[in-house]
């Protein structure tokens, strides 16, 4: 049984903190979408998600991340991903993503 996706949402000093725990994947990945859609929708100008306690991520929940980096770059926003997990970032990497995507260490 999968761990459900949890994501919690905060603002720092500097925008808006997803911060996601559970697994990223096809039946999680919508929920993620639709968070990211509306803050887009809004016109935050930065978007950080804080990945520590994500256990596992999917192509869907990596398609969901690239989907919204392309669309912020697009319209002069940021979105950063911080705390990658080992089994995230592996994932990245052996997609070619890892350098392409904003990877950001505590």
């Amino acid at each position: 049984m999968s761990e459900l996706l949890s994501i919690t949402r905060s603002h720092d000093d500097r925008g808006v903190v997803l911060a996601l725990a559970g697994e990223l994947d096809v039946i999680s990945a919508p929920e993620l979408a639709e968070q990211l859609d509306a803050l887009a929708a809004d016109a935050c100008p930065r978007v950080l998600l804080e990945l520590s306690r994500l256990s596992f991520v999917d192509s869907s929940g990596v398609s969901v991340l690239v989907k919204a980096r392309h669309e912020a770059e697009a319209n002069g926003r940021r979105l950063i991903l911080r705390g990658a997990t080992e089994q995230v970032h592996q994932v990245f990497s052996v997609l070619g993503l890892a350098d392409w995507l904003v990877i950001e260490d505590h």
